[in-house]
């Protein structure tokens, strides 16, 4: 989780370095409903930490524009969208990450 937060702090987080960590921690094999889950969970530990799910903008004032949803509702978009995809996604497909 530190290199996660960490990233994010650095830079935008997108969910292929949340998915390269999910391939660490539950190893080949794992059904899609495992992912989901562990994905889920990730972001909801990077929620606690401060992160952020949101949009890139072309702004340069506001170059990101935070999703103003509660911890659940983020979760529950996400959920939704991966089901609906039935894919983890890649980095850009639903949203970045960062601390605002």
């Amino acid at each position: 989780m530190e290199y996660l937060v960490q990233y994010a702090h650095d830079d935008w987080l997108g969910f292929s370095v949340v998915s390269g960590s999910l391939g660490s921690l539950l190893g080949r094999g794992a059904s899609f409903q495992e992912q989901l889950a562990l994905l889920l969970r990730i972001v909801g530990d990077l929620y606690d930490c401060g992160v952020r799910a949101g949009e890139l903008t072309a702004s340069t004032c506001e170059p990101f524009l935070p999703w103003r949803m509660e911890k659940a509702d983020v979760l529950a978009r996400i959920a939704a969208e991966v089901q609906q995809q039935a894919r983890l996604p890649d980095s850009g497909d639903l949203c970045w990450f960062t601390v605002p």
